[in-house]
């Protein structure tokens, strides 16, 4: 397994206090990381080379290629490679799905292909009742900012978090937001958390395929130290997603089904 950071010597160059200096330096390591389902290549996604079964456990329930962790009947990682067996009609919603086979870790699909993609599929709907106070949330970004220690050695990561029923039960750095996601998601699925009394909180922006990774498994709250995207606001209107965000200091914005969140 790679290490998910290396040391360079780099110059240090401070204007204001008119310093220069060579210093040893921390930066985030980026591996491809190659998905077969059933022995067919699905994706590569650029990620930390850590948490991988998570990430390859998370990304199919996030896209929607399992519809539980119960259709995954094993799950191989070796080196940069995971291999997952399933059960069910996975190779027809690979292919409805229109999966794209690499996957940066900035973005994954153009915007504009996204939103075609989006306008075809089946949209999930999250029913659920759960909520939270607002003094909640405030209290998991405070978790998920004292949890980051890749991204305070490296500046280089995002991190998530998920919360079943105000307890952390997962947490995840990585290079790119999706992955961070996926890798929480793929690790409260592996525990049989119950998504419907969870909150999972990042530190990426929120764009619908943001979103669309809690609404595909049923989480009801989205929240996040980021600023949002419209199609990520829409697709959480859409599918029953409270989405929360701007979450910095006493404050946050909530854009959807804010009676998810409770003001004292």
């Amino acid at each position: 397994m790679l290490s998910p950071s290396v040391e360079a010597k780099i110059k240090k160059i401070n204007l204001r206090e008119k310093s220069v200096k060579f210093v040893d330096e921390l930066i985030a390591v980026e591996t491809p990381v190659n998905i077969y389902v059933n022995g067919q290549h699905v994706v590569t996604l650029f990620s930390l080379p850590t948490q991988l079964k998570e990430l390859g456990i998370g990304w199919l329930l996030s896209q929607a290629i399992v519809k539980s962790i119960d259709e995954i009947i094993s799950v191989q990682v070796k080196e940069n490679n995971v291999r997952i067996s399933c059960s069910g009609k996975v190779e027809t919603r690979i292919k409805a799905a229109e999966t794209m086979r690499i996957v940066d870790s900035s973005c994954g699909s153009t915007i504009d292909d996204f939103l075609f993609l989006i306008d075809r599929m089946i949209k999930p709907f999250v029913n659920s009742d759960y909520g939270v106070k607002a003094e909640k949330i405030l209290q998991f970004v405070k978790v998920l900012n004292e949890k980051s220690t890749l991204f305070k050695l490296t500046g280089g990561t995002h991190s998530a978090a998920i919360f079943h029923e105000e307890k952390l039960v997962a947490f995840a750095e990585d290079i790119g937001r999706h992955n961070a996601v996926d890798k929480v998601i793929g690790a409260a699925a592996m525990k049989k958390v119950e998504f419907s009394k969870c909150v999972i909180v990042s530190s990426g922006r929120q764009p619908a395929n943001m979103v669309l990774k809690a609404a595909r498994v049923g989480i009801p709250i989205v929240a996040s130290i980021a600023g949002p995207v419209y199609s990520g606001v829409d697709i959480a209107i859409k599918t029953g997603v409270t989405l929360i965000c701007f979450v910095r200091g006493q404050r946050m914005n909530v854009y959807s089904y804010p009676e998810r969140v409770e003001v004292t």
